[in-house]
């Protein structure tokens, strides 16, 4: 009973899956201009980040077969994730994100650059990369950073990765959340967009993408529909280990001899 509790297995051998989709690259602004509240959501204003948060995670949900990395930036670019196909891991390293976890900027020309970087991995030959995707969500213009947009969009060219554009938060002015010492929101203040929407066209017409203003949340997925249309890709076969459960070869006969042992210890009892 104790060997069959164990749940030994005997390995068969590697069973290959194939698997078909997308290489996509999330690239999302942390500065603190996405914490403008010109967004609506059920009747109540969000910020521009938390529209975008909600609407990356629930294009993870949808694309199980896609392998999708995440780039964060502001000041500087980080990588929140290479890319994978454990969307669980990834939603929740988005959840732990936060306006303000890095120092304030846009540095638009880094945040791709480094993208293009994990999306190409260290190849050795370049070579025409079909289902290789870039998107990049941002309320603001370059304003910093060791690469300029320029660069990163011959960089782009080079690899020949389209970088679909999407241009947060509305024009004009709107109200963006004032906080005390300790965190706390304390009330609103104007500030005005500055959006560079030449810059969002220039990179996504230079390098065969798409550029969506996202006026609410509904432009926003509009911008990830349009990677539907794109041509897709196998990637190598996923080694999946085909395994035989040998427990009941010990339950079988647990549950034999204690059943035998249950009737001779009845015949026992005295009358």
């Amino acid at each position: 009973m104790i060997l069959a509790l164990a749940r030994p297995v005997e390995e068969k051998g590697l069973l290959r899956i194939p698997q078909e989709g997308y290489d996509i690259l999330l690239v999302l602004d942390l500065s603190g201009s996405m914490l403008a509240e010109d967004y609506e959501r059920g009747g109540r204003a969000v910020s521009r980040f938390e529209a975008v948060q909600g609407v990356v995670k629930s294009f993870l949900d949808k694309r199980v077969a896609d392998r999708i990395g995440l780039v964060a930036f502001s000041g500087r670019a980080y990588t929140v994730s290479p890319l994978t196909f454990d969307h669980r891991w990834l939603d929740r390293q988005i959840d732990r994100l936060e306006v303000g976890m890095i120092e304030d900027g846009t540095a638009i020309g880094d945040a791709v650059g480094l993208a293009l970087a994990r999306l190409t991995g260290r190849e050795a030959k370049e070579e025409k990369r079909k289902g290789k995707f870039l998107i990049l969500l941002t309320d603001g213009g370059n304003n910093c950073g060791a690469l300029s947009p320029e660069e990163a969009i011959a960089l782009s060219r080079q690899k020949r990765i389209p970088i679909f554009t999407i241009g947060a938060g509305r024009l004009g002015e709107g109200g963006a959340p004032v906080f005390d010492d300790d965190g706390q929101k304390v009330g609103n203040e104007m500030s005005s967009s500055d959006l560079d929407e030449d810059l969002l066209r220039r990179m996504a017409d230079q390098t065969g993408g798409h550029y969506f203003r996202a006026l609410d949340e509904g432009t926003i997925r509009d911008a990830f529909a349009a990677i539907d249309a794109e041509k897709k890709v196998s990637f190598p076969d996923r080694p999946g280990l085909v395994t035989e459960e040998l427990y009941p070869y010990f339950l079988t006969p647990a549950l034999l001899l204690w059943g035998l042992g249950l009737f001779f210890s009845r015949r026992r009892l005295p009358a």
